[in-house]
Formats: C-alpha cells, sequence, structure tokens
C-alpha cells in the first residue's frame, strides 16, 4: 500500500549530524515467530531505524524524535522517510519505508492520525520488526479513530509487527544511546554520561509522567537504564515491558506509572518475578477516585480496574506502592544505596541519627518513629566510643548530636554507627548547601564507611544541596533526602520491602492435595446448583461445607409441619429466614426471625413468612423457610470471594456484622492463600485487637478463622468457572472454633474464562509463591 506522508517543511536547517554511512543490502529477517522479550529486545536495541514523517523543524515532534536520536549518541544507521524531500537533517530521505535496501528495525512514525495504520502496513509489509506511534487522537478520542485503534491491533495479531503507542512518547535505552523520544527530558542528563552498570527502569503508560520521573530522578543523580512510554498500548504493554526488563542485570529496580492493566493475568507473574529476583517494583497506580477513574478512559482508553485488587496483588508479592512522583524517586534512591539487593536492606527496624543540628537531629528522630521505625538508644559500649570524639556538650544517646562545633567528629561516628550491629540504618543530618565549603566528613573515609556497613546509610539535608554535592554523595554510595518525611518514609519502605522478600522466600507452595479434594466435593455440590442467579443462603452453604468450612446446623422447610419437625430435631432457639434467590438482603425485607421456640411459635413464625412477607414481595421466586439452630454469639467477621475479571479469585476477611460497608475494615489478598498469608490478612485488619483479646475478654481462635480463609480461598480457585461472588456475613468466632451464620453467592456460567482464572490461580500456588 502507498501512503502519503506529511510534506516536509521548505526551509531546510542546516545540522551538524554528518550523513550516514549507506545502508547494508543485508535483509533483516522477519519477526513473526519471535517471543515478546525477543521482540521488545530488538525493539529496544535497534540498529537501524526509520522516522516516518521526518522533518527538519527539530521544534515539531516529526523533527525532534529525530534530532534527538541523533543527538543523543545513537550509533546505527537513520533513515528518513518522507516522499516530499530527499534529504532530512543532513541525511538521505526515503519516500517509502518499503523503499529502503535491507529493511529496519524499529519505525518512528510521527504523521496524522489518519495516516498511521496505512503506514504501518507498509511497516508489515516491509518485514519491519517493530514501531513507536506518537500520533495521537485514536481510542482516547472515540468514534470511528477507536475502529482505527482496533484495526491496528489486529494488524500487530496478523503481522508480528509489534508497536508501542499510539499516543505514545517513545523510549530512551540510555544503555545504547538510543533516544527514541521527542521529549525533552532526554537532554538534561550529559551525552558523554558514563552508562550505568545497574540502574532504574521507568515504564508508564503516561508519558509525560514517565520522562518526568527520569527527570527528576537524573537531578538526583539517580542511575537509569530506560525509560519506556506505552501510550494506549494497542499491542505491546507496561506489563510487558517490565517482565522484559527485570530480566536484564543492567536494571535493578523499576518504577511504573499505570493507569490500568488490559491484561491483569501479566500483573502476578511479573510481579511474582520481581520478588524472585529481588528487583523492587515501585508503582503509581491512578484510579482510586471516580474522578481519576474519568480521566483513565479519556486519556488512555484504558480502565482502571478494581483498585482493592490492585492493593491486594502489591500487598501479596511486595510491590511498592508510591502516591506521588517525589515519594517514587526518594523510595529509589533508597534502594540506590542497597547495591548488594537483600543482603543491604536493613535487618531490623533500628535506625541511628548523627547531626549537628540538635533540633534536626530531633525532628529527624520523630519522622522516624511516626513512619513506623525506631530511634533506640545506644548501649553504652557504642556511646562510650563516641563520647571521646565529640564535645563534652554533646549527645550520645541517640540521636547523636555532634554539635556545629564538632564537625571534625563526623567521620568517627559515622563509622562507629555503620560498624554496629545495633543499628540497621543510619541517617546523617547536615547542610550540605554547597561543595566551596569545607566539607564536614572525608569523603573517601565515608566511602569506605558505606562500603563495609551492609546497610543503607543516608544523608537528610536540612538546606537545598547542590549539584556537585549531590553528584558527590551519589560517587561514594550514598543518597541525599530533602524532606524529613520522605527520607524516613524511603527507608520504612526498605525495611517493609525486605520483610516481605523474606516471606516470600519463606513461604511454601499452596496445598495442591487440599484443593483438589475441595475441588471434587465442590463439583458434586455445583451440579445440584443453578448455573446463574444469586444462591439463596441454604444454596450457598452446600458450597461452603463443601470445602469443610462449618456452617450452622439448619433445615429447609416447605410447610409449617416440616418447620416444626426441623426444629424438634435440631433442639433449642430457632432463627427462621424466608429464602429466596431473589432476596439477598433478608434482614431489610423482615425476612428473618429470631429466637422462635415451641412449637406454636415456629408455627405462626412459618406462617408469617410464607404469608405476609412473601405476599409482600410479589416478584420474588420463594423457595421455602429455612429453619436455623441459633448460633452461639461471637465476634462477628465477614469473609468473601470475588472473582476479578482481570486477576481471578480474591479472597476478603474483615469486621462483619450490619456495618461492614461504613467500617471498611477488610484486607483482600489473590487466591489461594496458604495458613501463613492468612494469618498477615487477620493481621492487618483493626479487629485483629478484638480477635487477640481486648479489655479482659479472651481471645478468639484466629487459627480457626485463618483456616476458613484457606479452604474458602481454595474454594474460590475451584469454581472460578461458575462462582462469581461468595459473601459469609456474619462469621462468629469463638473462643475455639467458629462457625459461617449466613452466606450468599452469585453464579455465572463463563466456563472458558472461569478455568483459565482457576488454572492461572492454581499455576501461581504451585509455583511455590
Amino acid at each position: 500500500m502507498m501512503t502519503s506522508l506529511p510534506q516536509g517543511d521548505q526551509t531546510q536547517m542546516t545540522t551538524t549530524s554528518p550523513p550516514q554511512t549507506t545502508p547494508s543490502l543485508q535483509p533483516i529477517p522477519p519477526v513473526q515467530a519471535a517471543t515478546t522479550s525477543d521482540a521488545i529486545h530488538r525493539l529496544l536495541n535497534p540498529r537501524r531505524v526509520a522516522v516516518v514523517g521526518a522533518s527538519d523543524d527539530i521544534v515539531r515532534i516529526r523533527g525532534r524524535v529525530m534530532h534527538l536520536l541523533l543527538k543523543r549518541g545513537f550509533d546505527g544507521t537513520v533513515f528518513p522517510v518522507t516522499p516530499s524531500r530527499t534529504e532530512v537533517q543532513g541525511i538521505k530521505a526515503w519516500a517509502r519505508i518499503g523503499d529502503i535496501p535491507g529493511g529496519v528495525d524499529l519505525a518512528l512514525i510521527a504523521v496524522p492520525a489518519s495516516a498511521v495504520l496505512g503506514v504501518l502496513e507498509d511497516c508489515a509489509a516491509a518485514g519491519v520488526g517493530a514501531a513507536v506511534v506518537y500520533s495521537s487522537g485514536f481510542a482516547e478520542e472515540g468514534g470511528a479513530m477507536a475502529e482505527v485503534q482496533a484495526r491496528i491491533a489486529a494488524l500487530c495479531r496478523d503481522s508480528g509487527l509489534r508497536v508501542i503507542g499510539p499516543n505514545a512518547m517513545g523510549f530512551y535505552n540510555i544503555l545504547s544511546k538510543t533516544a527514541a523520544t521527542f521529549s525533552p527530558a532526554a537532554e538534561i542528563a550529559p551525552v558523554d554520561l558514563p552508562t550505568p552498570k545497574r540502574g532504574i527502569a521507568v515504564v508508564a503508560q503516561s508519558g509525560g509522567l514517565g520522562f518526568a520521573l527520569y527527570n527528576r530522578g537524573v537531578r538526583r543523580k539517580l542511575p537509569f537504564t530506560h525509560v519506556v512510554a506505552t501510550g494506549n498500548e494497542v499491542d505491546l504493554e507496561a506489563l510487558d515491558f517490565a517482565d522484559h526488563l527485570l530480566d536484564d542485570p543492567a536494571v535493578s529496580q523499576i518504577m511504573m506509572f499505570i493507569e490500568g492493566v488490559k491484561n491483569g493475568h501479566k500483573l502476578i507473574p511479573v510481579a511474582q518475578k520481581a520478588a524472585r529476583l529481588g528487583k523492587p517494583l515501585i508503582v503509581a497506580k491512578v484510579g482510586r477516585s471516580a474522578a481519576a477513574q474519568r480521566a483513565a478512559a479519556s486519556h488512555t482508553a484504558s480502565l482502571t480496574g478494581s483498585d482493592a485488587a490492585y492493593d491486594a496483588i502489591f500487598g501479596r508479592y511486595g510491590v511498592i506502592r508510591a502516591d506521588d512522583q517525589d515519594e517514587m524517586i526518594d523510595i529509589a534512591a533508597a534502594f540506590s544505596v542497597c547495591p548488594n539487593g537483600r543482603a543491604s536492606l536493613p535487618r531490623g527496624r533500628r535506625v541511628a541519627i548523627v547531626t549537628s543540628s540538635g533540633g534536626s537531629g530531633s525532628w529527624m528522630a520523630d519522622a522516624i518513629e511516626q513512619a513506623g521505625l525506631a530511634v533506640p538508644l545506644l548501649s553504652d559500649a557504642l556511646q562510650a566510643r563516641i563520647r571521646p570524639v565529640i564535645p563534652s556538650y554533646g549527645a550520645t544517646q541517640n540521636p547523636v548530636d555532634i554539635t556545629a562545633q564538632g564537625l571534625d567528629a563526623f567521620d568517627q561516628v559515622i563509622e562507629a554507627l555503620a560498624s554496629s550491629p545495633e543499628a540497621d540504618a543510619v541517617v546523617i543530618v547536615a547542610p550540605l548547601g554547597s561543595i566551596g565549603a569545607k566539607l564536614p566528613f572525608d569523603a573517601e573515609a565515608l566511602r569506605h564507611a558505606i562500603a563495609r556497613a551492609g546497610k543503607p546509610v543516608v544523608f537528610y539535608s536540612y538546606t537545598p544541596p547542590s549539584p556537585e554535592m549531590t553528584a558527590l554523595m551519589a560517587e561514594v554510595g550514598t543518597a541525599i533526602f530533602t524532606t524529613l518525611t520522605g527520607c524516613a518514609a524511603a527507608l520504612a519502605h526498605l525495611v517493609r520491602y525486605g520483610a516481605a522478600m523474606d516471606r516470600l522466600a519463606g513461604a511454601g507452595s499452596v496445598a495442591i492435595p487440599a484443593m483438589d479434594a475441595i475441588a471434587g466435593r465442590a463439583a458434586q455440590a455445583l451440579d445440584t446448583l443453578p448455573r446463574d442467579g444469586l444462591l439463596t443462603e441454604f444454596q450457598a452453604k452446600r458450597l461452603l461445607a463443601a470445602a469443610g468450612i462449618p456452617v450452622t446446623e439448619e433445615r429447609l422447610a416447605g410447610s409449617a409441619a416440616e418447620a416444626v419437625a426441623a426444629a424438634r430435631a435440631l433442639g433449642g432457639p430457632m432463627a427462621l429466614k424466608l429464602m429466596s434467590p431473589d432476596l439477598p438482603h433478608k434482614t431489610d425485607a423482615g425476612a428473618v426471625l429470631l429466637n422462635v421456640q415451641g412449637d406454636q411459635a415456629i408455627t405462626a413464625a412459618y406462617d408469617k413468612l410464607s404469608g405476609p412477607v412473601a405476599t409482600a414481595l410479589p416478584d420474588a421466586r420463594i423457595d421455602g423457610v429455612l429453619v436455623q439452630k441459633m448460633a452461639q454469639a461471637g465476634i462477628e467477621m465477614i469473609a468473601g470471594v470475588m472473582v476479578d475479571p482481570d486477576f481471578g479469585p480474591l479472597v476478603m476477611i474483615g469486621s462483619g456484622g450490619i456495618f461492614v460497608e461504613i467500617l471498611r475494615d477488610v484486607a483482600v489478598s489473590p487466591a489461594p492463600v496458604d495458613h501463613a498469608e492468612a494469618r498477615r490478612m487477620i493481621g492487618r485488619l483493626k479487629a485483629a485487637a478484638l480477635l487477640a483479646g481486648a479489655r479482659g475478654r479472651p481471645a478468639a481462635d484466629v487459627e480457626a478463622l485463618a483456616d476458613l480463609l484457606v479452604r474458602l480461598s481454595h474454594l474460590a480457585v475451584a469454581t472460578a468457572d461458575r462462582v462469581q461472588e461468595i459473601d459469609i456475613n456474619p462469621i462468629f468466632v469463638h473462643t475455639h472454633g467458629l462457625i459461617a451464620v449466613d452466606a450468599l453467592a452469585r453464579m455465572e456460567d463463563t466456563t472458558d474464562r472461569g478455568r483459565a482464572i482457576g488454572r492461572m490461580a492454581a499455576t501461581a500456588a504451585a509455583a511455590g509463591e
């Protein structure tokens, strides 16, 4: 297909770019059989790049893309493509991408949206490996252009062409000096800056924010390897790039900005891989609010999904969630001073502080403790080691205040704290505003102290640090923080991340034989249940019983006589409940009667439920009246299952009762969970203190509650093709044991998708998270 490209500018700009050598005639092999990772490697490391729509005007996107590619040190071959010129920015131009002898690895496409599909068809026909589409105005605009984006997606599937975008800012591979972007941030660092041996990769759906993170980080002298902005993700997604970059030995951590995940099944494997490799994922996930969800949909045409689901997955696999750009940079800076991965992380919560300003040191101590860490009193022996080298009016307890007159003691005090087993991290509070003044420490001595410490040693400067000082501190292996809370929060993230990695490393696989047994019993129960719609309490409890979850003693009655017989058999006070799949909230409809005892009372209660109450619900299908033995009261909890359309079954535990929606004291985790994960979920609840025994009350049976969660999670995986929701509320937790008092379930016959979700969860369990 011959594509009409935009006409170039009539005035050619003079550039200093040397003409490129004549292209090789060696054809580039097709990429159709390449794995996604292989395709991404080739995309990020191209040797022959075509700029489609190239211009001499470097202010405009289509000129700036080519300008940055040339100016940032790309040493491959560049081919401008435009039918209006024979030369662009001093390099021979081609009318069509198919005219380029030998083909190209990567096409950078900066043409009007209406021309993009035709250009991509030309790329596919020419055997181009991949393309970046900067043009906007597709699914985010809606209408006919959303259909064009769908056709681009089909072209990618059918041809093997891999695409970033559309509506993307492209990428910058710092390691290979490939600036395939128009972002001004690509020019912030000196072009001759040495490439890092290990550094940070940024992957963002928003190009502006992705390159802004790079911009901020470079100013903090953080090492970067890649910046990738994926835009509308018609083909390659942010998680594809994260998965690939985790395998790169030069990448030590990844910062991600995501608005939504189109293929949620990719998230858990990426999170698991990051944890397995000990490479932190620092993620900003927007969409907590309704306003943010509207903005995300209009910006990149992606749905934000369930925020609770993201929190559950992040928490399960040690993914760090940040709330703003500065927090992301602070966290990345903290990890950058841990070059040996887990071995460099804090082993505990104890932080030692050394300062030349008593007030700033005390303020830092407050921030550290508010972040959940500790500033412990130093031992007499360690204080005795420090006391002789600081002024007599200084302080040695922690914070260690060497005072403004004791600056010469910084080196020795830092060395003492960094080498001591009493501190898991060290914060040095000092003004680092100017490198022209005498340094309060010896840089080389500091380098050696940090290298030997095997723990984070960081600075907080209460004056704005100079760029030169920031660079110097980066060279010696530390980082400067400019806010108290940022420093404290970053150290707390290191501690939590280390704990998460230890937890995941020590966790065995979820017991698959137990899951298989539950699956068999659940399958038998499902054979007797409707395939769609809500299940009544009586029906839902068949599923719970199949999983071995204790439920109330009860019988379903179709007449007053049957209700009396059931009550006699069960014995004691009864609860009578009208059963209808159209009545999920029975109490609100007056369809529950409690503490009913005696034949006459049972008969009257049955008649009331099946008569006036049922009559008031003319559209409800009535299955009978449940006669249930009153359960012993206990601490009320709720547990449930939701099959998320992106992430599969999630299991939930929380404070129960009628105020569950108001209190929202819940913890969520992907299913299945093992006993340790179940205990961790319960421990995160505000109700954990109540379960442990409060105000003289006996402790509840937390082990039984954890067992219920494990069984419920196994049931969720086993029935994911049929059961979309399970709600158990309340659960009465006793000193010994518990009982599920009420339940409902929602069925949806989505067999193919559900089985795929079930397989995904079972695979995750077998992987030994």
